[in-house]
Parts: C-alpha cells; sequence; structure tokens
C-alpha cells in the first residue's frame, strides 16, 4: 500500500511539474507570452540579428503597421513599425528596443535551454526575456492597440517602435546607422530606450514601496589594454625581484585600492534630490541638501555598491591574460583589460593620466580599446512627466525619479543629437530577476509583461489626451 501511494504521489509530481511547463501553443497562456516565447526562439546573439528581426518584423507587418526595413544584412538589421508611414512628416514617439541578445555563457546550469522560450512557473524564459526582446513585446503590443484610433480620427503624431542590431557591442551596426543615415526620416521628438525599471528596497522608510527609476543620462564606458613587456631571467624556481606578472598584480590592486573621487553632477544631485522627497525624514532631508549633509550621506553612500558606483569613476579588472607556457616558466610578457565606467564630466585624457600615474611603471602600455559616448544628460521635459504619470497609473503608489545609469546602451546615440531620450524599463522587478540578466537562467514574468503594455499604452492615451502635436502640426502646416 505504502508503494503504491508513493507511486501516486511520484505521478502527481510529474504531472503538475509538467503542467508548469506550458508550451507556447496553449491558449491558456496570453497572447504577450506567447509572442515573446517565440521571438526568443529565433537566436539572435550579436551578428546574427536577422531571422529574429524578419521574424518580428513580420508579426509587425500582420497586425496592420507600417513597417519600413532600414538595413537587411545578417549582422545589420534595423526596422521600424508605425502606426503612419515615415514619410508622413509628423512628429515621432519612438520606443527603441534591441533584436540582439549576448550569447548563453555562464555555468551551463540552466533550467531551461537558453533560447527555449520555455514558459513555466508564469514566467518567460530564455535570453532576451529582459533584455531586450520583452521590452519589445511590450512596445509593439502597446502601440497595436492604437492602430485602429490613428486610422479613423489621424493623430497629430506618429508612433514608432525602433528595433535595433548590435546594442550589446556597442551599437555600431544599430543605433549609429540610425542618426547618422536615418534620423531625419525617423522624425524623432523624444526617444524611450531601455534603462531603469521598477526595483524594491531602495526606500528606507517605506522599503516595500515600488521605486522607478528612468534613466536621463548615463556613465560612459572606457574600455583600456594595459600591456607590460620586461626581459628576465625565465625559471620559476629562481624569481627575480622584478618580472611581469607579480609587477602588473602590484599596479593593479593599487588601482583596485586607490581613492575614488566622490563628484555630485547636476544628475546625480537631481537623483538624490527627487529620492530624498519620496523618501521624507530626516534621510530625505539630508538626500535635499546633498551641500550641507555630505559628511553624513558620503560614509553611507560609500557602503552601496550601486549608489558608490554612480557617484564615483569606477575600474573593474575584466581580464588578464600571458602567453601559454609550462607552469615553471615566468612570463616575459602580460596583458590586463580594464572596464572603467566614467562620469559625465570626467577628462578622458585625465582620467588615463591618472591611470597611469597609479601604475608607476613607465614602461607599462595603455591603449584605448573603445570608448563610448559622451552625451549630455537629457533634462526632465514634459516627456519624462508623460512617462511619469502612466507609470503612476499602471502602479498606483509608486515612485519615480530621474536617474544616472552606471552602465551605457544605445539612448546616448540619440542624447548626442541633443533628442529627449530617457530610458525606463516600466515594469516592477525584483532584485534577484534583475541579476539573470546576461546571466543563466533570465526570466521575466508574464504579468510583468502585460503591465510594461499597459504603462505604454497610458503613456500614449496621455499623449491624446493632453493634444501633444496639434500645435507642431497647425505651425507646419501654416
Amino acid at each position: 500500500m505504502l508503494k503504491y501511494s508513493l507511486s501516486l504521489f511520484l505521478l502527481f509530481l510529474f504531472i503538475t511539474s509538467r503542467a508548469a511547463e506550458l508550451s507556447f501553443e496553449s491558449d491558456s497562456v496570453p497572447y504577450p507570452a506567447r509572442l515573446l516565447s517565440q521571438y526568443i526562439r529565433h537566436q539572435s546573439v550579436t551578428g546574427n540579428e536577422r531571422m529574429a528581426g524578419l521574424y518580428f518584423s513580420t508579426v509587425a507587418r500582420q497586425k496592420g503597421f507600417h513597417v519600413e526595413i532600414l538595413t537587411d544584412e545578417p549582422a545589420s538589421f534595423n526596422f521600424t513599425a508605425s502606426l503612419y508611414p515615415l514619410e508622413s512628416g509628423k512628429p515621432n514617439i519612438v520606443f527603441l528596443n534591441h533584436i540582439d541578445v549576448v550569447p548563453a555563457g555562464g555555468n551551463g546550469n540552466y533550467t531551461y535551454p537558453p533560447f527555449s522560450g520555455t514558459i513555466a512557473d508564469g514566467m518567460v524564459w530564455g535570453r532576451g526575456a529582459i533584455d531586450n526582446k520583452g521590452m519589445g513585446v511590450m512596445q509593439l503590443l502597446g502601440i497595436e492597440y492604437f492602430l485602429e484610433t490613428a486610422g479613423e480620427s489621424g493623430l497629430p503624431f506618429n508612433v514608432t517602435m525602433l528595433s535595433v542590431s548590435g546594442e550589446e557591442t556597442g551599437g555600431e551596426t544599430g543605433a549609429r546607422i540610425i542618426v547618422d543615415k536615418f534620423l531625419e526620416r525617423l522624425n524623432p521628438v523624444v526617444v524611450y530606450g531601455e534603462g531603469g525599471s521598477g526595483v524594491p528596497g531602495v526606500l528606507h522608510r517605506h522599503p516595500d514601496r515600488e521605486l522607478f527609476g528612468i534613466s536621463v543620462a548615463f556613465k560612459r564606458s572606457l574600455w583600456l589594454e594595459l600591456s607590460l613587456k620586461m626581459n628576465t631571467s625565465g625559471h620559476g624556481a629562481v624569481p627575480p625581484a622584478s618580472y611581469v606578472v607579480k609587477d602588473k598584480i602590484e599596479a593593479l590592486q593599487r588601482l583596485s585600492e586607490r581613492n575614488r573621487r566622490i563628484r555630485f553632477s547636476e544628475s546625480t544631485r537631481n537623483m538624490f534630490y527627487e529620492l530624498g522627497r519620496i523618501e521624507g525624514g530626516f534621510r530625505g532631508l539630508a538626500l535635499r541638501n546633498l551641500r550641507f549633509f555630505r559628511p553624513l550621506v558620503v560614509p553611507a553612500m560609500k557602503r552601496e555598491d550601486i549608489i558608490y558606483s554612480l557617484i564615483t569613476n569606477t575600474v573593474t579588472i575584466t581580464g588578464i591574460s600571458t602567453p601559454e607556457s609550462p607552469p615553471n616558466q615566468i612570463p616575459q610578457e602580460i596583458t590586463a583589460i580594464l572596464d572603467c565606467r566614467l562620469l559625465p564630466e570626467t577628462d578622458t585624457e585625465e582620467f588615463i593620466n591618472k591611470v597611469k600615474r597609479l601604475l608607476v611603471n613607465e614602461n607599462v602600455e595603455v591603449r584605448v580599446i573603445k570608448e563610448g559616448l559622451n552625451a549630455p544628460p537629457t533634462p526632465t521635459d514634459e516627456f519624462y512627466h508623460y512617462m511619469k504619470e502612466a507609470i503612476h497609473k499602471v502602479y498606483p503608489g509608486s515612485g519615480v525619479i530621474p536617474i544616472l545609469a552606471p552602465a551605457s546602451n544605445d539612448n546616448n546615440y540619440f542624447r548626442q543629437k541633443g533628442i529627449p531620450t530617457y530610458g525606463i524599463l516600466p515594469v516592477f522587478m525584483p532584485v534577484h530577476l534583475l541579476e539573470t540578466i546576461h546571466n543563466v537562467d533570465e526570466r521575466i514574468p508574464i504579468d510583468n509583461i502585460e503591465k510594461g503594455i499597459e504603462v505604454y499604452r497610458e503613456l500614449i492615451s496621455i499623449l491624446i489626451e493632453t493634444g501633444y502635436g496639434e500645435t507642431v502640426t497647425e505651425t507646419n502646416s501654416k
């Protein structure tokens, strides 16, 4: 009897576990989740975006969007899906996302294959679920709601989803091409791209309150290669007083232990001011008045890695390599890679000179691998407040603040052209899910996808209700 009961129990566990893993064809799975699942299955690691781009653009065309393929190459597939044709010349509200994803990577211990698009446990699993195919689905379906309205009554503005390639490697095959060749045709008055999201635990007095960060500026990336060559004795049994591995480790140690100068830029002051306004209490007062309370707030900021990274230039050692050799042979050369993230007001040459001074050894060669764009912050204008209002409607009681983001993305290409550009993934994301980005088991709750769609719908509704674009259209017609 015990064996029989155990068998029934195991059978029950098997059936229920399989029931949680729903196929994308199932009618019980909401359409947005099924669409994202299919999109994830079209693998699009940077450099191979075309097939995924063709799939997503075909979906948009079948729904009735005006689709325009801007570039069509295996490594550079960029397209728009709009309420009106781009040639209409209407002022354009642009929702930006990227098709490409990073390789599977990780330690290989995936719950579900990284490109399976598995729907299980109320979530869609796979590479790109959050970064950034999930947001593309939210944007497309958010705009879709207004296709009929645009056809019947006519809107004074256009709304366009712009899907690009190459974001994960700097945007050369995507956003850069758009701003260099298609910006006039796109005619953007604002761009909403990826950036902050809603997270818990930021507000000390209200830790459960959802706080959304809309990025208005980025730290820029600066990737450096440090090379050191030295002729020394080559046998590990008799180590010389100075050799490349030892010297480089000591130099990198000085870099990692350097005193990081804290700078409060206009962007970070605005961010902390708004955070303090929502926080309230003494902590809120201190954040709103950093000049007077700096001695009190800075020590606390240093203890929080994310906050500390927003007010300092950072250096992360991402690689150290020597030529392949036997274990008992002392290398004669060594290379290290640094991922540096600089505050907008930092001068690149001045920063590199400081790195050289910390390295001490004059024989170390410093080469710039790549430097990201340095674009001015976007002011918190009407478009910021439209998005803020849309978030409040979908997430009542939430807080929204402008933020300086520690990483950069395609948004800066548009900021550099003077176009208001805001970064926001308009969903509430627990930290443990955010940590799956570029990691194993990337996944997004189905409820989040639907909430994100609602935010984009609300944003467009607000634009319609406020009559945005009517004045611009009337002026142009005159």
